[in-house]
């Protein structure tokens, strides 16, 4: 049995790897790292798929859980596919939305089949790898692991850009930080990492990825001030609001000064430009969207010009993004997930038991609202920023269902013994072994 948990957590981390973002399955495929969408780099997920429908096969107990591990991800997944009615691509949309179905279905896996602490270890393994190949390629191969653009001396590593680094990174951090505050990792092991990560991520240039990657470390450890009776939970909320303000107007003060400290223009290199050009093309198709991944597809499409032109292929941000692709009932589930993850997750951390696993569920929320200004997160095929809001959303969905199970299991419990406080005797409903135990009982 060790040989065959050893084997499947293998697999669970080359899928991981896999869905990094990487320009691994294009480059060691012989597509060079250029085209993500290269043969070569098909046929590598589709023996992923294979490789993820052989984990889920192992447990068909499991696999019968996984369309209901979350109603909401399941009713996205299907929004994806029915897509294909009205996208100007629909041959695109159903192959890319059969890549958006088993990078879902990937997370719910990990979510259902491993304890918290294990999930955090198979991200963090996964991750590693790719930051080690990363440093590699920066001085190895530099023509891969080097921006010579637009950002010329940039480290990207094995990422096809340096953002998607930085992102990479972050949850990286964030994974190696829950497992140093909880002591669930070697601390010689776990901040050596967390030192290189956050060197990869400066050295990459990413001013979203360390602004992120500072946010997730003190909402993470601030997170136990949320706790405690309302009288200390007050000034705490006072102060975060205030901080909160201060940041609001420092910002909308001095937001030049901001940008270029992180390496931006006021125009966030080009972004306004590109909002302006799919804000009118979302008034197009204001409803239901272009279809799923169909937009930015083809050499005549509404996106062409910034495809070709500037090599864009998203909106770089995760709501217009989303509107895009799925229109207006796509951007309210997502919505839906992503405020799942800030108010269950907050409120977990403030009065469930055990605040660890929510803290990280809800500091993923947050960094995943703050990089979505200015990147496309949500809805992603082969994509770890769409797994581990799938992790987090199913994660909740489970401690939940896990809560009402219990109070349901009480209250049968409750029953019995309240039946024989009757002076009337044990009531006819009582199960045997009920009414022996009350039977054995003398009045006081």
């Amino acid at each position: 049995m060790k040989v065959l948990e050893v084997l499947e957590k293998s697999i669970t981390v080359f899928c991981i790897v896999s869905f990094g973002g990487s320009v691994l399955p294009a480059l060691l495929t012989g597509g060079g790292s250029t085209d993500p969408d290269a043969p070569g780099a098909v046929f590598w997920f589709t023996a992923v798929y294979v490789l993820i429908l052989a984990l889920i096969g192992s447990r068909p107990r499991l696999a019968f859980r996984i369309p209901t591990g979350s109603p909401a991800l399941s009713l996205v997944v299907v929004l994806a596919f029915v897509s294909a009615l009205w996208s100007i691509y629909p041959d695109v949309t159903l192959r890319r939305s059969i890549a958006f179905l088993f990078t879902t279905v990937f997370g719910i896996y990990l979510a259902l089949r491993y304890s918290f602490p294990e999930i955090m270890r198979l991200l963090v393994t996964g991750l590693t790898i790719l930051m080690f190949l990363s440093f590699a390629a920066v001085f190895a191969m530099p023509d891969v692991g080097l921006d010579h653009e637009q950002h010329v001396g940039a480290w990207k590593g094995v990422f096809w850009q340096k953002n998607v680094t930085g992102r990479m990174m972050v949850w990286l951090v964030l994974c190696l930080l829950w497992l140093d505050w909880q002591r669930e990792g070697k601390r010689w092991i776990v901040r050596p990492l967390l030192a290189l990560a956050l060197l990869l991520i400066v050295m990459s240039r990413s001013g979203t990825g360390l602004v992120t990657s500072f946010l997730v470390a003190g909402l993470l450890f601030s997170s136990g001030l949320v706790r405690g009776s309302i009288r200390s939970f007050a000034p705490t909320f006072a102060f975060l609001l205030l901080l909160a303000v201060v940041g609001l107007t420092s910002g909308t003060t001095f937001w030049h000064d901001i940008l270029y400290g992180l390496g931006r223009d006021p125009t966030l290199t080009g972004r306004t430009v590109l909002w302006e050009h799919t804000l009118m093309s979302i008034q197009d198709r204001f409803v239901l969207g272009w279809g799923y991944a169909a937009y930015w597809y083809g050499a005549y499409g509404p996106g062409s010009a910034f495809t070709h032109d500037w090599g864009i292929n998203s909106a770089h941000n995760g709501w217009i993004e989303a509107w895009l692709d799925l229109g207006l009932p796509g951007v309210a589930l997502v919505i839906f997930l992503l405020g799942r993850m800030l108010f269950q997750g907050f409120a977990a951390i403030r009065y469930s038991v055990n605040k660890a696993e929510p803290a990280w569920i809800f500091t993923v929320g947050c960094a995943l609202l703050l990089i979505s200004i200015s990147e496309s997160v949500f809805l992603e095929r082969h994509s770890l920023n769409w797994i581990v809001l799938v992790v987090g959303v199913t994660r909740l969905v489970q401690r939940r269902r896990w809560a009402r199970l219990q109070a349901r299991m009480q209250a049968q419990a409750a029953r019995p013994a309240f039946a024989s406080s009757s002076p009337y005797g044990t009531s006819y409903g009582a199960p045997p072994a009920a009414a022996a135990w009350t039977g054995s009982r003398r009045p006081s």
